[in-house]
C-alpha cells in the first residue's frame, strides 16, 4: 500500500510503498479515506515527543471505511477513529479517563497511523457515523474537536452564560469558539496572529485581540473569566490567562510545549481558589458526543485545504509555519 512513512526526526516523510497491514484476532481492516494534519503531527515528525518507534506512519485524526463485517461493523460503514487503544481494565479506563491509560498505544504515535491506505484497529476504538457526514470532517473531529470539547464541557465545567476566554485560535482554539458558543457561553480570544482574530470573530467571538491588548478583557469579564482556556502551549498565553480568570475561576491548558514550565502565584491560586487542569484529548465517550455534535450540524470542522499523500510534506511544512486556519486534509 501507499504510505507517508518517517524515517528519521526533522526530515520529511518519505512517499513508499509498504505492506499492506493483516488484521489480527479481534480487529478490523479499515480503508482510510481521510487524514487531518495538526500541530502535534509537526511535533511527532520533528522528535518532540519522545520514544516513538521508527520507523512510522504518522496521522491521528482518521477516518474511513471497514472492509468486512466484524461484531456490530458492516462492510462499507463509515467510521471515525479514536486515537488511543485503552486496556479497559485499569484505574483510570475504569474512571472513564482512557486518555492516560498507561499502556494504550495511540495511532500514529506508538503504533502506525492513518497516513497510508489502510489501517487496523479494535472495532470497539471504531465510531460509526452516517452517510451524509464527509470523511474528513469525521477525521478532524477526532483530535481538533474533541480536544477543546473534552476541554472546556468535561474538564472546564463550561455552562450556559459564562464568559470563556481562548487563549491561542489555532486549530484547537478556532474549533474551542465554536464549543463554547453551542455551550451557551460569551467567547473572547487573544492570539498574536491577526487573521486568526479575524477568523475567530467570525466564528462568534465577541472580543480578539493580541496579547498586548489583553487587559481589554478585564472589562469585558467584568470580574474575570469563568473559564481560561490555553491552548497555545505558550508560558507566556498561561500568564495572561491566569491573570484574567476570575476567582473561583478554572484555567484548562490543553496545549503545550514539550519541557516547557508554566508560570503561576501561589498565593494566588490558594486564596483566590482558583483551579488549574490539565486536559488531553478526550474520553471515547467525549468522541462519541463530539462527533455527534458535528452530525448534528452544532460544531463544524474546519477545513483549510485538502490534497493527497504527496502534499503530506508540503501540509506538515505549512503547519509548522502556523498559517493554517483550521486543518489540512489528506484525502486517500
Amino acid at each position: 500500500m501507499h504510505a507517508a512513512v518517517l524515517q528519521a526526526y526533522d526530515r520529511p516523510v518519505v512517499l513508499t510503498e509498504v505492506p499492506d497491514p493483516g488484521p489480527g484476532a479481534g480487529e478490523v481492516l479499515i480503508r482510510v479515506r481521510a487524514v487531518g494534519i495538526c500541530g502535534t503531527d509537526v511535533k511527532v515528525t520533528t522528535g518532540l515527543i519522545p520514544n516513538l518507534p521508527l520507523p512510522l506512519i504518522p496521522g491521528h485524526e482518521v477516518a474511513g471505511e471497514v472492509l468486512e463485517d466484524v461484531g456490530d461493523l458492516r462492510a462499507g460503514q463509515r467510521v471515525a477513529a479514536y486515537i488511543f487503544q485503552p486496556c479497559g481494565v485499569c484505574q483510570w479506563c475504569r474512571r472513564g479517563q482512557q486518555t492516560i491509560c498507561a499502556t494504550s498505544p495511540r495511532i500514529g504515535f506508538e503504533r502506525d497511523g492513518g497516513l497510508a491506505e489502510y489501517l487496523v484497529m479494535r472495532p470497539q476504538d471504531l465510531l460509526p457515523f452516517s452517510d451524509e457526514l464527509d470523511f474528513a470532517q469525521a477525521a478532524v473531529t477526532m483530535d481538533a474537536v474533541l480536544t477543546p470539547w473534552h476541554a472546556l464541557r468535561t474538564q472546564g465545567g463550561v455552562q450556559e452564560d459564562d464568559t470563556v476566554v481562548i487563549v491561542g485560535a489555532g486549530g484547537l482554539g478556532l474549533h474551542a469558539v465554536q464549543i463554547a458558543k453551542a455551550l451557551g457561553a460569551r467567547v473572547a480570544v487573544i492570539d498574536v496572529d491577526e487573521g486568526r482574530r479575524e477568523f475567530a470573530v467570525k466564528l462568534g467571538a465577541e472580543l480578539a485581540v493580541g496579547p498586548e491588548e489583553a487587559p481589554e478583557l478585564r472589562v469585558w469579564t467584568g470580574e474575570g473569566a469563568d473559564v481560561v482556556l490555553e491552548a497555545s502551549g505558550a508560558p507566556a498565553g498561561f500568564a495572561v490567562g491566569m491573570d484574567l480568570v476570575r476567582p473561583g475561576g478554572t484555567v484548562v491548558v490543553c496545549g503545550y510545549r514539550p519541557g516547557s514550565d508554566l508560570p503561576a502565584d501561589s498565593m494566588r491560586l490558594a486564596l483566590s481558589e482558583i483551579t488549574v487542569v490539565g486536559s488531553r484529548s478526550g474520553s471515547l465517550a467525549d468522541a462519541r458526543d463530539a462527533l455527534r455534535a458535528v452530525e448534528e450540524g452544532r460544531i463544524a470542522p474546519l477545513i483549510a485545504d485538502t490534497g493527497s499523500l504527496a502534499d503530506v510534506p508540503d501540509f506538515l511544512e505549512r503547519t509548522r509555519r502556523g498559517g493554517v486556519l483550521g486543518r489540512t486534509v489528506v484525502r486517500l
